[in-house]
């Protein structure tokens, strides 16, 4: 192989910038790689690979710096960062939008917004385009667009023997199929994307917040109601702790304040509300909204740290039918008697055009389920970390006769036979092509695929 150089922008223990590019948006883990390469270009990503191999030194793949159990990082190892490979085109005719892997959500919206398109993405500014996607994709326009990899049309990946490979539904159709769904640190080191555009200009918005004390009452509304309203309505349900004592929805229509405020009259009408708000807005000021941020706000910039960088462990579950009220009755237990006032649980409604294919159709197997449960625990001292832990495994593990399976992006390494949960009945195909493009499985992680 020769003497393989790093190329790119590289950073040692030492370097006056170490401490800030080890940092993991997870501050639950400290780990401490030996060399990060901020790449620049896909031949930086391809020497990033044939180093690796030829020195035989671990390497993991990182873009936002979101993966729940920090496996984007690791400690005596090389970090591939593709962060700083951001660039996009959209197409003249404003179909098609041409990204690199690296961009994280927020700056890409903006950009796209500028344009009058967008991709239907996540929601937290900071999160990596490349992790996002290669998962499935869920966000706001989810039940209209489908998760984010149903809009993905091509990629280019560098692969295990450092070449670079392009894949599609003509052209190596199998790692295609495999990406949609199949997981970030696989495969490959995808290094961009081509995906189908949206046109986008305002959208109708909502918040609803409810007093704890209609709690079975809402919960139960929202489950009746999100997943089989109108396709262009997606909505989320957060449920705080009984100290909060609230529960809270919030979702975005594709269409006017007007059909939006007779569509949620169900959920309005469930419980009395303690506030309604409903407006017409940009697109782009949504996208600040649900991502934590109020239209104007400067934009994250995580070359100076991420402000939301915090402890956690969240892991989730999905739902192919109606909570009943045992269910509803283990949520509302374990949110009044959680050690973290900051603890909650988010329903995602999905079903909609998520089910327009079938699980086979991508890697991307959940396609019947009704909504997705994201468990949510963080705490602020290191000495709370083992019982909320605690409180959240055990919360997934008492809901699992109502809510199963596992969202790839949602990492949680408490889950025994998490290759199963995550990938269900397309788990074999998928080692089978991790097996033709890896067999020796460079791309390994904790939650990998295997080759067979």
């Amino acid at each position: 192989m020769g003497n393989v150089k790093l190329t790119g922008r590289i950073v040692v223990p030492g370097d006056s910038d170490y401490e800030l590019a080890r940092e993991e948006f997870n501050t639950r883990y400290d780990l401490y790689p030996c060399v990060i390469v901020f790449c620049e270009e896909t031949c930086d990503v391809v020497n990033a690979v044939k180093w690796a191999k030829e020195k035989c030194v671990p390497f993991r793949i990182r873009t936002g710096r979101h993966s729940y159990e920090a496996y984007s990082s690791l400690d005596d190892g090389l970090v591939i960062d593709i962060s700083e490979m951001k660039s996009f085109r959209v197409s003249k005719d404003k179909k098609l939008i041409s990204v690199q892997a690296g961009a994280l959500l927020l700056p890409l919206y903006t950009e796209l917004y500028k344009r009058g398109v967008t991709i239907p993405g996540g929601t937290c500014p900071s999160v990596g385009l490349a992790g996002l996607s290669l998962g499935g994709g869920w966000g706001m326009l989810t039940r209209q667009y489908g998760m984010l990899c149903d809009t993905l049309l091509a990629l280019e990946m560098v692969t295990a023997d450092g070449t670079v490979v392009y894949a599609s539904e003509k052209k190596n159709s199998d790692l295609f199929w495999a990406c949609r769904g199949g997981g970030g640190n696989n495969f490959g080191i995808v290094t961009k994307f081509l995906f189908r555009a949206i046109p986008v200009n305002k959208v109708s918005i909502f918040k609803i917040v409810w007093d704890w004390k209609g709690f079975k009452q809402v919960v139960d509304a929202f489950q009746n109601w999100a997943p089989f309203t109108d396709k262009k309505l997606t909505g989320i349900l957060d449920i705080y702790t009984k100290e909060i004592g609230e529960l809270k929805s919030l979702g975005e229509y594709l269409g006017p304040e007007e059909k939006l405020r007779k569509l949620l009259k169900p959920l309005i009408e469930s419980y009395p509300a303690k506030e309604v708000v409903i407006q017409e807005v940009p697109y782009i000021d949504a996208v600040r909204i649900f991502g934590g941020l109020m239209p104007g706000m400067e934009e994250y910039d995580i070359g100076h740290g991420d402000p939301d960088a915090h402890p956690f462990k969240n892991t989730g579950a999905f739902a192919n039918e109606l909570l009943p009220s045992a269910g509803i009755k283990i949520l509302k237990h374990f949110l009044a008697n959680s050690p973290s006032v900051e603890n909650k649980v988010q329903l995602q409604a999905l079903a909609g055009n998520v089910m327009k294919q079938s699980p086979a159709d991508t890697a991307y197997v959940h396609r019947k389920a009704l909504f997705s449960l994201l468990y949510i625990t963080k705490w602020q001292e290191k000495e709370e970390a083992r019982k909320n832990v605690k409180w959240v495994e055990r919360m997934r593990d008492e809901l699992l006769p109502f809510a199963e399976g596992a969202y790839v992006n949602f990492h949680d390494n408490c889950i025994e036979n998490w290759l199963e949960q995550a990938y269900g009945s397309n788990l074999p195909r998928l080692r089978e092509i991790k097996t033709k493009y890896d067999p020796e499985n460079v791309f390994t992680f904790p939650l990998g695929i295997p080759p067979l």
